[in-house]
Parts: C-alpha cells; structure tokens; sequence
C-alpha cells in the first residue's frame, strides 16, 4: 500500500520537533514492503503538501494530533478530503485513544488505531493490500451501519528492539536542528529526540501516558539506543540528544550501561532529560555528566507537601527535602536543571503557591516554568473536573488547552481565571532573566532572531502584541521562537 501519515503541527514555545511517533509508524510500515510519505503540517501553509500528496496518490491517509491541535487536524483533514475525497483516512496517537467514539464520528474516518499503534497499522495496510476484512484485527474501532465497532485492545510489544529507528528519512530534518534545540534554556544547534522506553508506573493525575503505553516500563537496550545516536551522529550531524521518556533515570542499571557505552564509542554527544527528585544519586549523576549530560528536567510541581500529593508526586518523606538535594546535587556536578511548578490545584490556597515559588527561588533552577494544570483527557484530573463541575464538558478541543502558552487556565477551582493568570505572570516574569539572559547559547540564538527581525518586522510585532495582551515578558521569547521556526521551513530562513 501507498500511505500518506500527516501531523497536524502546533508550536508551543520551544517544543518544535520531529513527529517521532509518526516516523515509527513509517518506519514499521516501509519494513513490510509499505509505501510512505511524512508531513508535520501547518494548515496554513498546506498548497505544497497537496501538490506532494496527490503526486504520491496514497491509499492510506494518517492523522496524528494531540488535544490542542484537534481543530487544526480537522482543518488538516478538510482541506485534504476537498482535494482527495476517494482515499480512506484513519487516525490515532493519545487523544484519539482515549476519545475514540467522538474523534471517530467527529472527523468522520474510516477508521481508528487505538493505543500503541505500529502492530496494528501494519496489519490493516497487510489486510488492506489482501482486500482482506479488517473486523479481526485488534486495536481498531470503526463505524458499521452506523454502528461503534471495537475489535479489542491489542497487546503492547514486548521487545521495543524489534521496532526499526524512527523513519527520519523522509522528512526534512534541517529545521529541526537550527538553535535553539529542545534543551530548553540551552541553545545549540543539530539538537534532536529519541525514547529508550514506554510505560510508566507513577500515577501523576495530569498525566495521561498510560493510556498508550501502559504503567509497565518496556525499555530498549543499551545497544539499541546508542546504535541510534551513531546513526544519528553520522546521517544528520547530531551533537545534541533529548531523551523523551517520561523518567529517563528509572533503571539505573540500564543508566550506567548506558554512560559507558557512550564512552566506550567515544561518542561526544551532549544530552538531557527528565528525571524525578526521589531518583538522584550521586555516583550516577557523575556517571551521566561524564558521559555527556547537559541537563535535567525534573517535575517539582510544588513546594508544598499536600499539593503534592493531591497531584500523585507525594511519596516517602519529605517530598521539599528532596528536591533541594537534587537540585544542590545538580550544581555541585554542573549539570544544568529544568524545574516546572503546577498551579490552579485542587486544594491549593495562596500560601500553597507561596511555597512553591519560594521553593522556585530557593533551588536556582537554570531554566524555571509556571503551569497551569490542564485536565487533558485520558488523566484522572480531567474525569475528576468533569464530576466535579470544574470544566465544561462541552468545551471545544483547541490551542486554548495548551499547557505552555495560554492566557487563561481551563479551570478555576480555588481561585478565579484571572487571579491564577496574574499569579502566574508575576512568577513567570520574575524568572525571566535566569531563563533567558545568563546563557551564551541563548545570547547567540538572540543575534539570529535580531537579524529575523530586520528581514521581517512583522514577527516583532507580533510578538509584542502578544506581550501587551498577557504582560509575560517570555511570551516575546516564546512567540518569536514559533515564528523564527515557521521561517526555517516554509521560508528556508537561518
């Protein structure tokens, strides 16, 4: 089969990569024989891609969007019904698992993957090809006479090194490495993603991971994922790694394996990723600082004990303590930290979000962030705001339910929208100068936005405007970082 696999694309501050769950896709299907072709699309910006789809003549056209770009796939997907309205079309990914009935009928699709995917999507194109029926292959929910069709939950694959490398050929990776990379706060060129594992066993009620890849962690071997790096490091000039696992550190075992192999290859690679508070030890953070990392992203959440535990991050001992020896722990090493703080919780009054942005203060984060917490479907937080009345059931899936940049929180449970918004911006603000001003990677990324600016001084003024609607000083950051990176691809600026 010929199929054609589209990401409906939103930029959120820093976080443009590569579709990475889409070029799995790819790549399990171009291993059995399949035809394919990739888009991380914009709606916006769509006449090259129908001209490039409809020379390709696809079978099969995938969908993939999170939560907040559910109106732009829809946009996606009427523009290419209006121009190819013989193809069958499907979808899946997290928001179309744990809203299958709605995005189903919704978007009208022949059919949807439900969980993770790679198994199920090469059996449908293999039956497709046959003209075989596809009511025995499992993972699939479809329309019939009107009627929902489940064929059931398919298994999760068991050995994640079966699963070949990312199809990172067929789109153009050169955007992506152009500065300021995923690190976020540590800006360098040809930076890129990889996952070493699935599952995850901690139950953090804002997120919603397992409904993919289970509370069980599947973990790749060492070999696996520093063959991928050589890879990568030999085809694209890769200098830079973001591990996306939800806990990079989870195995130690596997952690220290890594770091040796890393060395042993004499791999210089500079990398980071997220880790937890309670999973810091130091012989292995110099093991992972001797072996190239660069930073770690940990999710603080808050400074206070019993929002902590409200949110699932509670555990044994004193949860501040921790966070503090981790942090500490991070400067004596220097290894760069990335901490993030939650506020809008259940529960929380002023002196909660006091304690976290004096935890905030106190730790000296290199790069610190204030989130709304966002009840996405699939996460024990949005069923409960949904009993609890907090959030409105009927409430359009949009940009609005972006967790980076939103003006407004979704809900308001202790306190109003515009209280939690003001909150948040004067903690924000106060941050900015840490975040963005004492890293020379980030001075050089400004030279090269200052040079945008003059070719297209439309992008500033954007940007201020957004500044002037929210007073986020990091919105100018932000906001001219999204637009710089529209440059990159569809201008072949930078």
């Amino acid at each position: 089969m010929r199929v054609t696999l589209v990401n409906a694309q939103v930029l959120d501050g820093n976080n443009v990569v590569p579709p990475l769950g889409l070029m799995y896709i790819a790549a399990v299907l171009e291993k059995a024989g399949h035809a394919v072709q990739i888009y991380d699309a914009d709606p916006d910006y769509h006449h090259t891609l129908l001209k490039e789809i409809k020379e390709f003549n696809p079978d099969l056209i995938g969908l993939s969007f999170l939560t907040v770009a559910y109106q732009r796939a829809a946009r996606l997907l009427k523009i290419l019904r209006a121009e190819l309205p013989d193809k069958m079309y499907c979808s899946g990914g997290v928001h179309t698992t744990v809203k299958p009935v709605e995005t189903l009928k919704d978007f009208n699709l022949d059919f949807i993957v439900v969980g993770e995917g790679e198994d199920t999507i090469v059996e449908v194109c293999d039956r497709l090809d046959k003209k075989e029926s596809l009511a025995e292959c499992t993972g699939l929910m479809y329309l019939q006479d009107g009627e929902v069709i489940n064929t059931g939950n398919r298994e999760l694959i068991k050995d994640l090194d079966t699963i070949p490398f990312p199809a990172r050929h067929l789109i153009d990776m050169t955007p992506y490495l152009k500065p300021p990379g995923i690190i976020r706060g540590y800006a360098t060129k040809n930076q890129t993603t990889i996952v070493t594992s699935r599952g995850c066993p901690f139950k953090c009620i804002y997120c919603g991971s397992h409904n993919i890849f289970g509370r069980r962690t599947r973990r790749r071997s060492v070999k696996n994922v520093v063959d991928e790096i050589e890879h990568l490091h030999k085809e694209f000039g890769i200098m830079g790694i973001y591990y996306c696992d939800d806990t990079f550190t989870l195995s130690p075992k596997w952690v220290r394996e890594y770091c040796e192999e890393l060395k042993k290859r004499k791999l210089d690679i500079k990398w980071g990723g997220q880790s937890r508070v309670d999973q810091t030890d130091r012989e292995l953070m110099k093991a992972m600082k001797d072996s190239g990392l660069v930073q770690l992203d940990f999710g603080v959440e808050s400074g206070s004990e019993k929002i902590l535990k409200v949110l699932g991050k509670g555990g044994a001992g004193d949860r501040a303590d921790q966070i503090r020896h981790s942090f500490k722990l991070c400067k004596e090493l220097d290894i760069r930290t990335l901490a993030t703080f939650i506020i809008g919780n259940p529960e929380e009054t002023k002196e909660d979000i006091q304690q976290s942005f004096d935890l905030a203060k106190e730790i000296e984060a290199d790069y610190t962030a204030f989130y709304f917490l966002t009840p996405y479907p699939g996460t024990a937080i949005y069923d409960t705001a949904i009993e609890n009345g907090w959030l409105d059931p009927n409430l359009p899936f949009s940009e609005i339910w972006a967790h980076r940049q939103p003006e407004l929180p979704l809900m308001a449970i202790t306190f109003g929208k515009e209280e939690l918004r003001d909150m948040r911006r004067k903690m924000q603000n106060s941050f900015f100068k840490k975040n963005y001003l004492t890293n020379t990677g980030n001075i050089s990324f400004y030279s090269i936005l200052s040079t945008i600016l003059f070719r297209h001084p439309t992008v500033f003024l954007t940007a201020f405007g957004q500044f002037l609607r929210t007073r986020r000083i990091d919105y100018i950051v932000e906001t001219l970082n999204a637009e710089y990176w529209r440059m990159k691809k569809y201008e072949g600026v930078g």
